[in-house]
Formats: C-alpha cells, structure tokens, sequence
C-alpha cells in the first residue's frame, strides 16, 4: 500500500489498482477523533462539551492538525477559557508544535508554478472564504497561470487545476459548492495561512511578483500601510493588488492613492461605491487585467484605453455600450448586472464596424439585455469562444413577434455555449428549439419566465443532449411534460418559486445519471411527485 499527498503520483499507479481520495473529516468526526486523543478512552468533562466541538471544527477536517492541536490541549489545564483561546487562534498554536515542517515538507514538493499561488492566498485575512471563481481570475491576472502551447487547455481550466492540485495536498480546503458541485468558495487553513505569511517574508514574495506590492486591505489605508511595514518594504516604486473588499474610511484618499500605482493588475471594488470622478482617476491604471466596480453610471469607452483587461465586472444603473469594447481584444469575462444591446437606425452599423474585429478570448458575457432581432449569427460570431451567457430578451411587449416561423432556421444563440442563463423573458417553441440545439450546453438557468397562452411546457419532442445541471426559479408554467429522452445526461434538478407548476414529470425517474432533485417554495403536489420519482429510483436500483 503506497499513501501520499501527492494526488499527481496516483495517476502514475492507476494501472494497478484505482486511488482512494481520503475526504477531510466531517465535524462529528473530528470532535470524536479530538476527544479520542485528548482524553484517551475518559469521558469529555461536561464543561468542555460545547466549545470542543467548535476547536474541533477550526481544524478543517484535517486530521494532522486534530492531532496536533490535541497534543496541546492534553498538556494543559481542561479549561473552557483555554480551549476557546485555542479554537479562536489556531494558527499560533500549531506553530508551537512543529506542524510548520510538515506544511514545509508539502510546500517543497510543489512545483514552483504553484507556489505563487499559495502564497497569494496567505495574503487574505484569517478565515476569509476566498469565491472561487473571482480568485482563478485573479491568478490568470497575475500571470500566476501561463498558457502551456503544447498542451493547450485554456487558462480557466489551467486555474482550476491549479487549486484542484493545492486542495489534494490539503493546503487549501473547498468551503462551500454550488447546486452543480461545482466549487464556490474555499479558506486557507489557519496553520498554512501563519505559514505563507513567513514564506512572504523569507522569500520577499511581495518584491518578486512584477515589482507590485500584494496587499488585503481590510479596514483603514492606516492599518494597511503599517501592515505593509511589517513586511520590511518601502513605499517606493511598488504597486499593490486589494482584494477581495476594498474598504476606506476617508473615501477621498482613494483616488489619489491609486494615482501613484500605476503597475496595479488587479482591482477589486464592488463593495466600495465610486463617485463620477472614478473615471478620470482610472486613466493611469493602464495595467489593469482585473476590474471589478460599483459606479452610478459606466460608458464602455470609459475603460477603453485598458488593452489588458482580461476581466470587467460592473454594477451600476445606467450603463451604455460603445464600439469601444472592440479595443478591449484580451477581455475574457464580462460580467455587468445588466447593459443593453440596442441601437438607434445607424447606430448598428457603427458597432459593428470593423468587421474584421472579433474578440476570440471572450468566454463569459452577461447580462445582456436585447431584442430577438439582434441575436444573429453575425453578432455572435463576434465571440466565437463565447462559452457563458446571461441574457435578458426584453421584446416583452411585441409577443407576437416571438412566432414567426422564420426563427426556427436562425442560430439565436451561441453554438459553443456551455452555461446559458435566460431570465424575464417569454419562452416559446422556437426559443426552445434554438436552446435545444446546443451541442456543449451543461447547465441552463432559467428565471422570471412567462409562457403565451397555456401555461404549459412541453418538450415532447425536445432532446438537450449534454445538459447536467437546470435551473428553475420562477417559471410561471402549470404544466411540464417531457420524455424520458428530453435530459438523457441531467444529473441535478433544482426548482424554486415556481408557484403555478402542479407536478414534476415522472419520466424524471428514467434518467440514469439524475443524483439531485431540490424543491424550494414549491406546492405540495411538485414536493410528492419529487418524492416518487426518488422512491421509484430507488426501487429500480434494489430491484
């Protein structure tokens, strides 16, 4: 029997037998493993019966620290006081113990390109679930993640191996998941953050990564600055990264702060709102890959001089498009609470132009918010790569319009798409069709959607071959049929608020790969019939 935590190695072994993946502890478990440890067969004194299981559940579910941590604890008075103090500082304590020597062992069999990475994470604050989707553009932002020209994955899929590879080793631990599985959030334990905080310094981490100063910034600019002394770096000539808040008392220092560092790459400022001025302020930041802001009003032309930018988050109330987004050839992911794609005569022609302009890095563009008669094939083919949409079809007034035959010939969506989000839009056959049409999509979320006429959906005659994950959240339908055939791949099922939908179709029961139904807010009846089909799955299965 071989162990290690190299997840890699298995790979290498697979011929001869399948790896098991030891999971982290469960809470339950980690208290039980903790209590055996502490108090060697003796029953945990009642006093300490409920701030254990808390010590217990700051050690993540991993057992090298719940041993270590119980050594310290069995060598100590059994005080609720103590044991408190320890859950609330466990960083501290395990640097006591040695368990530094085993992160350091982990930390020299990484492959350098990793260890960047880890260290970026010790710069978040203590605890901080980190969202993972924000923090693998960040990587790519840094340059953390080159492009491999021989193996060709993309630097998304890159990203995420990445922390795949850090999970395995257990030096950063998933938090949180999706309704798809898919990873949500994940922490840095304490022990590994106490560790990469000295690594930053021995290693001067924060002068080697292109002469930017990396920086959380929780508070005060104050703290900051002291912070950033602790680290034996001066002011001059070195820029920062502020993730993943960015919060300042004096609103006013703020503009003149970024002013002076101009080699800043990524810039995260959705939780801080900024006044008109920001744009003016932005004109510096020329190496921005990464921008995320909260304005009151945004003009794509406005950003157009940051020829980096991989990735543009925006939420504001008043946002207008521009052909300047033709200039941003490297953006990767556009993510805007909404913005329209609607032109006055004349002014289609001029977005379109040049025709030769196509943005091939695109991946992620939501929400737009435009009208059946610009989803063409010629607008889409401006983002051949395009693999996430959110949309808003907004002709809610013109219905009729939604039936003409000559719909059902037209490519109305991205043919790449892998995630497509629709929402307050009227769903029709054609629309259906199109959708269905759509040979890589795995996840489609549908919200705030009406129906003309009967208020029902069928898809009969409806086949979407790759789907794994749908989404319903407020679909005013009573009735839903579809075939055994409709989700042949369909793994999870969620529905929400569906107020109006009578039942869930029973052909549900025939889909092999189908592992999730979840009802939120639903009547009674889809409740029972989410619960037969489970009793008939698990029947077939017994059978």
């Amino acid at each position: 029997m071989v162990t290690t935590r190299n997840v890699q190695l298995t790979w290498h072994m697979k011929k001869l037998c399948e790896p098991y993946l030891l999971p982290c502890l469960r809470d339950e478990e980690s208290w039980e493993l903790l209590q055996k440890k502490v108090f060697q067969g003796e029953s945990c004194p009642l006093e300490l019966r409920s701030v254990g299981p808390l010590v217990a559940k700051k050690c993540n579910g991993l057992p090298f620290l719940i041993i270590i941590i119980a050594g310290i604890l069995s060598r100590k008075k059994r005080e609720a006081s103590f044991w408190l103090e320890v859950a609330y500082d466990i960083g501290s304590y395990t640097l006591e113990e040695g368990s530094m020597k085993m992160i350091q062992s982990s930390y020299d069999l990484l492959p350098d390109y990793l260890k960047p990475s880890l260290l970026y994470m010790g710069l978040f604050p203590q605890g901080y679930e980190v969202p993972v989707s924000d923090l693998l553009k960040w990587w790519i932002a840094e340059e953390f993640v080159p492009y491999n020209f021989y193996t060709r994955y993309d630097l998304e899929e890159r990203s995420e191996s990445h922390l795949n590879d850090l999970v395995s080793r257990n030096l950063v631990v998933f938090s949180k998941t999706r309704g798809n599985g898919e990873m949500k959030c994940c922490i840095v334990p304490d022990q590994v953050r106490e560790f990469c905080l000295t690594k930053i310094k021995e290693e001067k981490f924060m002068q080697h990564v292109g002469k930017r100063l990396c920086m959380y910034i929780p508070d005060t600019m104050t703290s900051d600055f002291k912070e950033r002394k602790s680290f034996g770096i001066s002011q001059a000539s070195l820029e920062f990264i502020a993730h993943p808040k960015f919060s300042i008392s004096k609103k006013k220092n703020l503009f003149p702060l970024l002013n002076n560092f101009r080699l800043i790459r990524v810039l995260h400022l959705l939780d801080f709102y900024l006044d008109d001025s920001w744009a003016a302020a932005f004109q510096s930041l020329t190496h921005l890959r990464y921008l995320a802001i909260f304005v009151k009003a945004f003009h794509f032309k406005w950003v157009s001089h940051l020829v980096h930018l991989q990735t543009l988050g925006v939420r504001s109330s008043y946002i207008m498009m521009s052909p300047a987004i033709w200039k941003l050839e490297k953006l990767r992911h556009v993510d805007i609470n909404e913005f329209p794609i609607r032109w006055a005569d004349g002014e289609r022609v001029k977005f379109e132009e040049p025709t030769d302009v196509v943005l091939h890095n695109m991946k992620t563009l939501g929400t737009c918010s435009m009208s059946v008669a610009d989803m063409t094939p010629k607008f889409w083919n401006k983002f051949p790569n395009l693999e996430q949409l959110r949309l808003h079809i907004d002709e809610l007034g013109d219905v009729p319009y939604y039936s003409d035959s000559r719909l059902m010939t037209l490519e109305m969506f991205p043919s790449r798409l892998r995630n497509l989000s629709l929402s307050e839009t009227f769903l029709t056959d054609e629309i259906v069709s199109s959708i269905a049409k759509l040979q890589h999509l795995e996840t489609l979320k549908l919200s705030e959607i009406y129906f003309t006429g009967k208020k029902d959906w069928d898809l009969s005659d409806k086949t979407f071959e790759r789907l794994k994950f749908l989404k319903l959240h407020r679909v005013f339908m009573t009735h839903w049929y579809c075939s055994d055939e409709s989700f042949p791949e369909l793994e999870c099922l969620a529905i929400k608020s569906c107020s109006k939908l009578e039942e869930i179709p029973f052909s549900f029961a025939d889909v092999p790969t189908l592992r999730l139904i979840k009802v939120t807010d639903c009547s009674k009846s889809v409740c029972d019939s989410a619960l037969s089909i489970k009793q008939d799955m698990e029947d077939l299965c017994n059978g």
